[in-house]
């Protein structure tokens, strides 16, 4: 049986990253399920278990909110409100 979005929910909120992101990177880019784009953008974006990359993270937000996933769209609203405010 494959491994699905809810087990690695679980082993996100556990900080098994490692685990975590076997299971997300295939739902995300194969499949692209909207919330396994999301946790892998906030794994990127935070460096949990991959390298930071802000980039990466804001690609995969960007596509979970063509989905219509409210997090991914408000953590991307966050990214521009506080780029906005930094300068």
């Amino acid at each position: 049986m494959q491994p699905d979005i809810n087990q690695a929910i679980a082993l996100y909120e556990a900080d098994k990253f490692t685990e975590a992101y076997e299971i997300f990177y295939p739902l995300a880019t194969y499949e692209r399920h909207a919330d396994a784009q999301y946790y892998l953008g906030m794994m990127y974006f935070e460096g949990e278990g991959v390298e930071q990359n802000i980039e990466q993270a804001k690609q995969l937000w960007e596509k979970a909110a063509r989905s219509r996933h409210r997090d991914a769209a408000y953590r991307l609203s966050e990214m521009v409100t506080s780029t906005k405010t930094m300068f």
